[in-house]
């Protein structure tokens, strides 16, 4: 357990602009890597901006998770993720406990991601959980325009890993193997006001890192998220309008050989309205074994973690918070 301590005024977290990842010079785009290869081997956090993604499709995926939580309670245990082969579908409130050793967190969620065909030989050799999704029925154009919204924001984190790529001294194009049939997994998530009846150390989301590669996260205007910095100092991560915040996870991390920080971070809705967020988690392809990169190992700096496969560590990360894998 990681006790709850207030977190400090806000300090900057930097904001990138990512406008050159789009240009056709080399130069620019190096130029871009190496600034968040100085923010990745320190919080592992930063906000993005010009990035692409139309504010009118973030703003209506918020509308649209608005009005899913709204649903009735019948209607969204209907579609319960526990149904699901992938997890995809509706977290209840205190499904999981991020902080291992405190009580459940205190959110609800729904969560959506990546198509194969069910023919596809990963799913005949039981690789992957993927498909299966549990849309609700009551609520016509849910589904279309989360759809649009999340392959317009997984489109963003190939382009964010091509200059990550580059950031590392790897070639571009390095992660795309890696991104053609990935979990990449869509969350909306609702944190309703901290409770005066919580229990110790109970909040929103508990301290953790995120399992990935990349995170992507839209958070609307109350705020609440909390980041750890690299002197383990909690700091407060405001909204700033029209941007993404990203971090780097636990994935790319073991793939840097800590070169690259995944930082913890937990979230706490002080406020006296809920709060809504949308995480999009870039993993990878479940069958893509990470191991240290040649750029970030040593003679004096070793491989610090054996070889793995995404789906494995995955699975045991899903264990520890859920409690269960997904179900088969």
């Amino acid at each position: 357990m990681i006790p709850y301590t207030a977190p400090m005024t806000a300090r900057r977290i930097p904001v990138i602009d990512l406008a050159d990842a789009f240009s056709p010079e080399r130069s620019r785009r190096e130029a871009l890597a190496w600034e968040i290869h100085k923010i990745s081997r320190d919080v592992g956090f930063f906000y993005i901006v010009n990035h692409g993604v139309p504010q009118s499709l973030v703003e209506g995926q918020f509308d649209w998770a608005r009005r899913f939580f709204a649903l009735p309670a019948a209607s969204k245990a209907a579609i319960d993720m526990r149904g699901s082969p992938s997890g995809y579908g509706y977290e209840c409130m205190g499904a999981q406990a991020l902080d291992e050793g405190s009580p459940a967190d205190l959110k609800e969620g729904f969560q959506f991601g990546f198509d194969i065909a069910h023919d596809h030989a990963y799913v005949q050799r039981g690789l992957l959980r993927y498909g299966h999704h549990r849309w609700p029925q009551d609520l016509p154009g849910f589904e279309a325009h989360s759809r649009r919204y999340y392959e317009a924001v997984r489109a963003l984190s190939h382009r964010l890993l091509s200059v990550i790529a580059l950031s590392l001294e790897m070639p571009e194009d390095f992660f795309e193997p890696v991104l053609e049939t990935p979990i990449a997994t869509q969350r909306m998530l609702h944190y309703p006001p901290q409770p005066d009846g919580a229990r110790n150390n109970q909040i929103g989301a508990g301290a953790h890192t995120d399992w990935g590669l990349v995170t992507i996260l839209a958070q609307d205007a109350i705020g609440g998220l909390e980041v750890c910095n690299a002197e383990g100092q909690w700091v407060s991560a405001p909204p700033i309008k029209d941007s993404f915040v990203v971090n780097i996870g636990d994935l790319l991390q073991r793939w840097s050989n800590d070169l690259y920080h995944s930082n913890p971070h937990r979230v706490l809705n002080a406020g006296t309205v809920p709060r809504y967020s949308l995480p999009f988690f870039q993993d990878g392809d479940q069958a893509a074994v990470v191991a240290c990169l040649p750029t970030c190992c040593s003679a004096e700096r070793p491989p610090r973690y054996a070889p793995c496969t995404i789906g494995e560590y995955l699975d045991m990360k899903v264990r520890q918070t859920f409690g269960v894998v997904a179900v088969d």
